[in-house]
């Protein structure tokens, strides 16, 4: 995606799928909004758009703090 608003809100409050019949205790991502600062979470967010064939704008801080 052009904007990094929802990886930044996945960071910051973590990922958790929905509890199913078939998958009643699934995986989550935990929140890192709390451990990280703004320059950290730019500099992930900016290192994951920009791998694995990605080629996204880097994240800044400033990005980070409108979350």
């Amino acid at each position: 995606m052009a904007q990094p608003t929802n990886l930044i809100q996945v960071i910051a409050h973590g990922g958790f799928l929905p509890t199913t019949a078939g998958n009643p205790r699934p995986y989550g991502m935990p929140p890192f909004g709390q451990t990280l600062d703004a320059s950290e979470v730019a500099a992930v967010l900016t290192y994951i758009r920009g791998s694995w064939g990605n080629d996204s704008a880097p994240v800044t801080q400033l990005d980070t703090m409108r979350r």
